[in-house]
């Protein structure tokens, strides 16, 4: 009998049908009443937080994710997107710290499609139309020409942002007045900022041709006044670089571009008979960048023709002809003349002859073959080429290797596909090996903890894991020592008539379980004070329960006597 008794307030907790669940609902309030107000009040506090942090672990396990609808808002009325939100119904958040507008991760690219669609761009600043706003009757000329300065940096920027890899651009004019005098000209300068997007950088050339852009755009302003920085300040504009430096750039890269067309064009012409994977080539090119012009002036001597021709024939004769050094000397009148007794010429002597003079003279003016040439060779000229080529070996029980005319065979149709030209010295090696091989790894997946369902899976997983500590750590747990108190006290007061040991035993069980507060009444909430009240507030509590249940205070008291006995 005893035992049953006992049992009954356990089974109380789990009702099994429409009386036993208004059992354990009285016996929950029986145990609740039996508590002090502060208790009462504390434990209703306790519930109503516990409940509202589940709650709000619930909602928080089951918020959607946020990203930034643009990676930078800078050019974008925030206002304006917020009206389109609204008016498209999307849910989005403003992040406070940095101001971003914050939309669902799952409905970005929907959303700026709207965004799109209603004509929100992003404001890249004032152009030409800056000029079409009426202007008052009193501006001066120094507002009117910055307004044309500003409206003329408004449509460089827009033109360097629309440069790949820039994300935004600034751009500053320095123009200076003009002079009359030329000792005191200044040259315009300008200056570029550059917001690049993240792990983007641009080439020499591409910085180049926006210096170039800008001084192309300014009177008097040269490539070399423009100054370009971007948003690491780092200076992209390499105006004091050495020119040998820069053209030896030029020129790597001349020899790189080079070298990958000609390994594509073997790529091209091996992978069909190889098949992707069976072999690799390389190519290396000796490339003269020498700028060589050349004159030449030939004569061709067997082609000379006579042009024109001159011949002078004279014969004068000397003995009349008066010689001498002109002067007093020569004017002195003849000595004393000597008579010869003989003549030359008579009597058998033979006549003298007289003195003559003889010239001749002939010139001829040649026609010549004459070729005059100007040679300007190539600065870029191929003086080598090294070509190799590897081959793997086939693989498998059946296959064969690579003959001697295969290998001559890829070998020709590679010199053909470079130019091969052995007057250069080019070489060509192609070998056949059997490539290495490498084992395949399991996979570039992700690890699970980094996939994208994993961090919302887990949420939820702890949410539903901190909901069953709360009720069944928390809640359940209260509700138990509740009920049990409620059914402890409505046992005690149906075995009032029983057997004195039944008695003794449940309230000596009550006592255990409540060491502040034990009841002898099922019927009211009137409890005993604790060990801890004061004798006099003990004595009421006692008699107000014998007032209110003689029977079974007089009961216990035999209990007690007979125990003793």
């Amino acid at each position: 009998m005893a035992t049953a008794e006992s049992a009954q307030p356990q089974n109380a907790l789990v009702p099994s049908s429409g009386g036993e669940g208004s059992a354990y609902s009285s016996n929950f309030m029986k145990g609740f009443n039996r508590l002090n107000l502060a208790r009462q009040a504390g434990l209703m506090i306790a519930l109503a937080a516990s409940i509202a942090l589940g709650f709000s672990v619930v909602l928080w396990s089951q918020k959607e994710s946020y990203q930034p609808l643009y990676p930078s808002m800078q050019g974008f009325d925030t206002s304006e997107l917020v009206q389109v939100m609204d008016t498209a119904g999307i849910s989005y958040r403003i992040d406070p710290a940095s101001g971003v507008l914050l939309v669902p991760s799952n409905s970005v690219d929907s959303v700026r499609l709207q965004v799109a669609s209603a004509g929100v761009t992003r404001d890249n600043g004032y152009g030409y139309e800056f000029l079409d706003q009426e202007q008052s009757l009193g501006t001066s000329q120094f507002m009117e020409e910055n307004r044309y300065k500003r409206s003329m940096e408004g449509e460089l920027q827009r033109t360097i942002t629309s440069f790949r890899y820039v994300q935004s651009a600034r751009v500053h004019l320095a123009t200076p007045e003009r002079s009359v005098f030329v000792r005191n000209s200044r040259k315009p300068t300008a200056s570029v900022f550059l917001a690049l997007h993240s792990g983007r950088q641009l080439s020499d050339t591409q910085v180049q041709a926006i210096a170039n852009l800008v001084a192309s755009s300014v009177p008097e302003m040269m490539p070399e006044d423009v100054t370009v920085v971007d948003q690491q300040g780092n200076l992209l504009s390499r105006t004091g670089e050495n020119e040998e430096m820069m053209m030896a750039s030029e020129q790597f890269a001349y020899v790189r571009r080079y070298e990958e067309t000609l390994v594509g064009r073997v790529n091209r012409i091996l992978h069909p008979l190889l098949g992707a994977g069976k072999f690799t080539a390389e190519v290396a090119a000796d490339v003269d960048f020498t700028r060589t012009e050349q004159a030449a002036e030939t004569y061709n001597p067997e082609g000379s023709s006579v042009r024109s021709e001159q011949s002078l024939n004279e014969r004068r004769a000397t003995g009349d002809v008066i010689a001498g050094i002109p002067g007093a000397l020569s004017n002195q009148p003849p000595g004393a003349a000597n008579a010869p007794e003989t003549l030359e010429g008579v009597d058998g002597g033979a006549p003298a002859a007289e003195p003559t003079n003889i010239r001749n003279q002939e010139t001829r003016n040649y026609e010549l073959d004459r070729t005059i040439s100007y040679t300007n060779y190539d600065p870029v000229s191929v003086r080598r080429l090294s070509v190799a080529v590897v081959i793997d070996e086939p693989v498998g029980e059946a296959a064969q290797g690579w003959s001697a005319e295969d290998m001559e065979r890829i070998s020709a149709l590679v010199r053909d596909a470079v130019g091969y030209n052995a007057e250069r010295g080019d070489s060509v090696t192609v070998i056949n090996k059997a490539f290495a091989q490498v084992e395949e790894l399991a996979g570039d997946a992700l690890p699970f903890w980094q996939a994208s369902w994993f961090a919302p899976a887990l949420r939820q997983a702890a949410a539903a894991l901190f909901v069953l500590i709360l009720v069944f750590g928390v809640l359940m747990p209260s509700l138990k020592r509740l009920t049990v108190a409620g059914s402890s006290g409505r046992s005690a007061s149906g075995s009032g008539e029983a057997s004195s040991e039944v008695g003794y035993a449940d309230i000596k069980a009550e006592h255990k379980m409540k060491e502040d507060s034990v009841t002898l009444s099922g019927g009211d909430d009137i409890l005993l004070a604790g060990p801890a009240e004061s004798y006099e507030r003990q004595l009421e509590a006692i008699k107000g329960l014998v007032a209110e249940d003689p029977a079974r205070a007089a009961q216990v008291v035999k209990n007690w006597i007979s125990n003793d006995g």
